[in-house]
């Protein structure tokens, strides 16, 4: 009997070893991907300005990185916490509690690591809304960027859960839906142009 739940229990942590390891590609790529991505942005934001980018539809794929950014951070912090969750055991405390605790991990590393994912996770998500609404509506950015910096630092300090799950697809799901509406808007624009200009 003992040696059957042994076998069974081979198995599981041989699973999560190998979603630990591949957590840490995700984590690595997710964290090379968005920095590019944000420091691309950044770099042709100082050559042009912002404001040309959020309204010269000439710029319109370059207004995607920022979310595809924030999308990348967000899967690195995703996976960070995954990890976490499968090498540390649950603790018999409350969520509060156990969210302190995650924060102190590591001498304060983890925390401090959460907030920064968490961060550029916000900033991306900032710029996005930015670029969408053509820098004319600073208060829903900031409040964009505001709530995509609590679901992502909350879902680093928390285990897994339906509702945190949900959370985190609802924040994903809309950075996406941004990205393909200023897309989407920026060419209907240039195609409005068009026939002008001819």
């Amino acid at each position: 009997m003992a040696e059957a739940s042994e076998a069974g229990a081979a198995p599981d942590m041989a699973r999560e070893k190998a979603l630990v390891d591949v957590a840490k590609v995700v984590v690595t790529a997710g964290l090379t991907l968005g920095s590019v991505m944000l420091t691309a942005f950044g770099f042709i934001e100082r050559a042009v300005g912002l404001e040309r980018l959020a309204t010269d539809r000439a710029f319109a794929f370059v207004a995607l990185l920022p979310g595809a950014a924030a999308l990348s951070f967000l899967a690195s912090a995703r996976a960070l916490g995954a990890a976490y969750d499968a090498t540390v055991p649950a603790r018999p405390v409350s969520t509060l509690h156990r969210a302190f605790l995650r924060f102190t991990d590591l001498g304060g590393a983890f925390g401090l690591i959460a907030v920064v994912l968490s961060c550029l996770v916000a900033v991306g998500t900032l710029l996005a809304v930015s670029l969408l609404f053509d820098l004319k509506l600073p208060g829903t950015s900031n409040l964009a960027g505001g709530a995509a910096f609590i679901v992502a630092l909350g879902g680093m300090l928390s285990r897994s859960t339906p509702g945190r799950r949900r959370s985190d697809l609802l924040l994903a799901a809309t950075i996406f839906v941004l990205m393909i509406l200023d897309l989407s808007t920026s060419l209907l624009r240039a195609a409005e142009l068009l026939p002008r200009l001819s």
